[in-house]
This record gives C-alpha cells, structure tokens and sequence, in this order.
C-alpha cells in the first residue's frame, strides 16, 4: 500500500453518464492484481473530503510509464467531481489495496458481469488471456450501450445478454451462467465463477453456486472511509453456521474486496 501523486491522462464519457479514467501513476506503484482497487481522491479540493474506491479496469504499462484505468459511474457528489478533472489534473491515491481475484491454475474460470461491475472483470480475463489460459465470459447490462468493453475480451468465449433484448440473449446474465454451466459440461472440479455487479445479481449467482457447489468469488463494492482497515466502516456479515465464521464481520477494504460468495450473508449486506 502507498499514498502516491497521479495525474489525469484521459477521463472519457465513453457513454452517457459512464466514464474511463486513465491515471499516471509512478514507476514505484505496486503492480497491481484483477480485482483489487484503489482509494482516490477525486478532487483538489476540499470537499468532497472523503476519498472515494474504485475498483480498477486496467494496468498499463508502456516506455516506463505506468499508468490505471477507472471505469466508473456519476451516481453521487464524489463521482460528479472526478468527472470534472481534466487532462493534466494532479490527484492523489493510495494502492493498490485489497485482496484481488485468485483463479485455480487447474480450473475454467467463468467470468459474471454484470453493468459496471464489468471493469475488474475486463481486467482478469486480459491476465487469463496473456497466460494463455482458456475463459468464459458471460455479460449482462440493461441495454446494448451499457455493454462496455466487449472488444476487449479476447481470448475467451463471450456471451452477452440485455434486459431490453437489444444485444445477445433477452433476459438476465443469471440465465446465461445457469445455461453455460449445463451445456458446457463443468463440474466443481473443472470451473469456478468470477463475479461483478448490482447486489442483487451478486445474491443470486453466489446462491446457484453455492447450491452446485461451486468455487465462487465475487469483488465486492461498498462506501469506504479509509480503506486500510483501521475505521472498521465497511463490515461484510456472513452467514451463520458456516464452519469457521465464528459471527465474524470482515472488513471489505481489507479480507476483499474480493471474497467467498458462498459465506456472504447478503440478506445482512448493506
């Protein structure tokens, strides 16, 4: 972990409301893992005083240069600001932070996005991909402009699915992993579930896992206040009678963001 200066490289609408920001970051940022995210501050300003998680879409580097993506949405005051900073802007953040995705080296990794939940997602499967290791990646979004960063998954099997209907399968994400997971011929054994986006979506493929069987872990998102454990703001409850979870409440910033879908208790989540 590191407080260290960024500055803006490109902060993009790549569509309405939904933005991809680029970040230089100095050669001695840690490289970081899929699935582990970052604490900035979206502002030069005072307010908003709080930094803001995000968790991160990519990690560049190029000539020396090293730099973060950000995939993010404007759904609040901290979100609104960031989308203001221009090219140029001088930021700060602390990162990278968190426990990442863990892929089995002997196990299919089948990737479940949903939304914006897509972005640590995106960055996990160009990681499988540069390890040449075969993927499935399942997306689903409310409408086909939502579905960002579909060329980018390289690599591995895409299959998407709209709420709308626009674009791939006209139904829920949920659907696709339920028919992939009875065509494809796995077991708990042969492939493992990756997953990103709304809670309720995270609720539901944690219970078919769990219910099959399944190795799943899902990346978490939740407010933050400081990120490296010490305010104890971003509990994670978990299920009762779950061997070893002795009414523990693990701090998301710290024991995840990325954790054990099957122990959640997303009843109890916030």
């Amino acid at each position: 972990m590191n407080l260290v200066s960024c500055s803006v490289v490109e902060n993009r609408e790549v569509t309405p409301g939904n933005f991809l920001l680029t970040l230089k970051v100095p050669r001695a940022f840690s490289r970081p893992e899929p699935g582990q995210f970052v604490h900035l501050r979206v502002s030069p300003e005072v307010e908003p005083l709080l930094r803001r998680p995000y968790s991160l879409e990519g990690f560049v580097e190029s000539g020396g240069i090293r730099a973060v993506r950000i995939y993010y949405s404007v759904v609040g005051r901290g979100s609104r600001s960031l989308a203001t900073q221009p090219k140029g802007r001088k930021l700060d953040l602390i990162g990278p932070l968190g426990i990442g995705f863990s892929p089995h080296p002997r196990r299919t990794p089948i990737l479940v996005a949903g939304g914006r939940g897509v972005a640590p997602l995106l960055f996990l499967g160009r990681k499988l991909r540069a390890k040449r290791r075969p993927y499935v990646f399942l997306f689903g979004a409310r409408s086909a402009r939502e579905l960002y960063g579909v060329r980018e998954v390289r690599g591995g099997r895409l299959h998407l699915a709209t709420d709308d209907g626009s674009v791939g399968f006209h139904g829920s994400v949920l659907t696709l992993l339920q028919r992939e997971w009875e065509s494809g011929g796995h077991t708990p054994l042969t492939a493992e579930i990756f997953t990103c986006g709304p809670h309720g979506l995270l609720h539901e493929v944690a219970e078919f896992a769990r219910t099959h069987g399944i190795r799943c872990q899902a990346s978490l998102e939740g407010p933050m206040a400081c990120a490296v454990g010490a305010c104890r703001g971003c509990p994670v409850p978990l299920r009762s009678g779950v061997s070893g979870n002795g009414g523990r409440y693990p701090a998301m910033c710290v024991e995840g963001p990325v954790m054990d879908a099957t122990i959640v208790d997303w009843e109890r989540l916030p």
